[in-house]
């Protein structure tokens, strides 16, 4: 059957709205798994999704595609608003960041505070979207979803560093000066990007 019959059919008893759920699920188990998934994953989900992924290789798939669908649709969801969250938390961080010039001693300790809450819900909420099942399909070229996800790989690049630089500024006696302006402009950039990337998804 042709895809975008295939993608319709599941949308549609994902949103509980225009057809029968029994003859939905029987469309689909018809279906094989090569047909059901896009030709065009990204390789994060090749790694756990394909057909010879990690996932199906210790057999945590669930049973059909279309369940698939339903649990990537729920992780999607707790990975938006756990990202919402992060972002209002990550905002006051890097407010608080860019005053401690001035007030280093009474700030210090609520900002590295929010950095680890901040790396904890982060990390949460790109494990939901890195190791949700694939897509219906997956857009090639120019789009909102694709830009997002080269945001997501520069912010997330910077959230992997941010904790080493923030160690060397506790503990290094000869480049904390050094360390500490690395460690505001990779803060810049992680939160630009992780902003544009929020923004972006909303077009």
């Amino acid at each position: 059957m042709n895809k975008i019959i295939i993608a319709a059919l599941a949308l549609s008893l994902l949103n509980a709205q225009f057809f029968d759920e029994n003859s939905a699920y029987e469309t689909l188990d018809k279906l094989s798994l090569s047909d059901s998934l896009p030709s065009n994953m990204p390789l994060i989900k090749n790694i756990f999704w394909s057909e010879r992924g990690l996932v199906r290789k210790f057999d945590l798939a669930p049973k059909s595609r279309l369940k698939e669908l339903e649990l990537r649709r729920s992780m999607m969801q707790l990975h938006q608003k756990t990202a919402l969250v992060n972002l209002g938390l990550m905002s006051y961080q890097y407010y608080l960041g860019h005053n401690m010039d001035k007030d280093y001693k009474n700030r210090s300790d609520l900002h590295k505070n929010l950095g680890y809450a901040t790396f904890g819900l982060y990390m949460t909420s790109a494990g939901l979207s890195v190791l949700s099942p694939p897509a219906l399909k997956y857009d090639k070229g120019v789009s909102s979803m694709n830009i997002h996800r080269l945001l997501s790989i520069v912010h997330f690049s910077g959230m992997i560093v941010q904790p080493f630089l923030g160690y060397q500024i506790a503990n290094s006696s000869c480049h904390g000066d050094y360390y500490y302006d690395l460690h505001k402009d990779v803060g810049n950039i992680v939160f630009a990007t992780y902003l544009l990337s929020f923004l972006v998804t909303l077009i």
